[in-house]
């Protein structure tokens, strides 16, 4: 059994491929990432809650009755004579009216879509997740190779110094300066090398790292298309709208399917037996039909608060998209805006230092000056590659919510087959 409205939407998902070229830049291989995936428990957890929900589907639009078969074997004593043996068998089935299959039915259907889309929403929070580690990871080892170039710097500067102090040209108050100096970058390291070593046990406290290297940052991309674009995109492909539709669609089968209950599923059977000394032979049909009470009009009224709660709820899931859209566009666009200008707060300081070294070294200028310069310099630096992570973050967080990274897994091709009734 093929269902049109779920098949359509996956149809659309599939369709990616139609859309505006959207650049990403590397940060993670898309390779490794679907190998580390394939692995992680999240996902496994998903696809076993999937193949619940899918039997459960199958539950659903299946008759919840069975065959009952009964036997009885009795003696009857007459007093006078000997005793007859007298014995019953029959076969019933409680049947279920024709306009419960078609509410059934639905309900299932409904169950298949919201089945899917949560697969595929779980899909997405174990990328979220990877993409998290891997970007804390990818940050304070930036941050560790900047405060080992500084501190590399900084130990040369301070044999420098004491050159020139051992020859006179220089005091030893510079000597110390330059050592102090290089003790507080020292630390400022020490502090780096345990972030990076924290976050490198977080990452591999859940996916295998071994082998692995760290990839220099690369630019952010400047984003692509508009505002409209981006929310029409995301709304479309939204797993938590699609389930939210599917859950409402399932409540109203249930409303649907507690009204018809109202009239009870009648029980038919048929039986055979023998009496009296087996000079009776009985054939028989029996109709039993349950006498509907008040639980059944609650249950009515239970029923279509539940779909009433189900569409309020949708409609605030709308909402709440439309807005965190906005705000993860409106995000991306403001991190990369800043990046810009701290990259070119970067460059310029950088510079700066370059020129305060060679000041220095010409006499033009005193070593608190450089010291400064080259502070500002690595302050500078340090921002760039937050500004930089940040703005990859947001970037990448847009991509994700638009199904435009790594579009063929997110999607997951391998799930849609399994949506017919099994």
């Amino acid at each position: 059994m093929k269902h049109g409205w779920l098949i359509a939407a996956w149809l659309w998902v599939a369709c990616a491929c139609a859309e505006p070229a959207i650049e990403v830049p590397v940060v993670l291989p898309e390779a490794l990432a679907q190998r580390w995936l394939q692995d992680d428990p999240a996902l496994q957890n998903a696809d076993s809650a999937f193949a619940a929900a899918q039997a459960e589907a199958g539950q659903t639009a299946a008759s919840p009755y069975e065959w009952n078969a009964s036997y009885t074997r009795q003696q009857r004593d007459y007093g006078t004579g000997p005793k007859s043996d007298e014995w019953n068998v029959g076969v019933e089935r409680t049947v279920r009216l024709p306009n419960k299959y078609g509410i059934d039915a639905t309900s299932a259907e409904a169950m298949r879509g919201a089945a899917l889309a949560q697969r595929s929403l779980a899909r997405r929070q174990a990328v979220e997740a990877l993409l998290g580690t891997w970007f804390d990871w990818l940050l304070a080892r930036a941050d560790k190779t900047l405060l080992a170039g500084q501190v590399a710097s900084t130990q040369q500067s301070v044999a420098a110094v004491r050159k020139r102090v051992e020859s006179g040209d220089a005091a030893l108050l510079e000597q110390r300066l330059a050592e102090a100096e290089l003790a507080g970058v020292q630390r400022q390291a020490s502090e780096a090398d345990t972030a990076e070593a924290v976050a490198l046990a977080v990452l591999a406290a859940r996916y295998p790292v071994e082998g692995v290297t760290a990839p220099t940052l690369p630019e952010p991309a400047a984003i692509a298309q508009d505002a409209n674009w981006w929310q029409t995109r995301i709304v479309s492909v939204s797993d938590r709208l699609v389930a939210t539709q599917a859950e409402l669609a399932r409540a109203q089968s249930s409303a649907k399917r507690a009204k018809a209950d109202r009239l009870p599923d009648p029980t038919l059977g048929v039986f055979t037996g023998r009496e009296a000394y087996g000079d009776e032979q009985i054939v028989g049909v029996s109709v039993s039909i349950p006498l509907p009470g008040k639980r059944r009009s609650l249950e009515v009224q239970k029923q279509l608060a539940q779909a009433d709660s189900a569409r309020q709820n949708l409609a605030l899931i709308e909402r709440e998209l439309n807005g965190a859209t906005r705000s993860t566009y409106v995000g991306a666009v403001g991190n990369f805006e800043r990046w810009k200008l701290a990259r070119d707060a970067a460059d310029t300081l950088r510079d700066n230092a370059r020129l305060a070294q060679k000041a220095y070294t010409l006499g033009e200028q005193d070593l608190q000056a450089l010291l400064l310069a080259r502070r500002q310099a690595l302050s500078a630096a340090q921002a760039e590659a937050q500004a930089r992570g940040d703005a990859l973050r947001a970037y990448y967080r847009l991509l994700l919510d638009a199904k435009l990274l790594w579009p063929q897994w997110l999607n997951a091709p391998d799930a849609a087959g399994q949506s017919e009734q099994p």
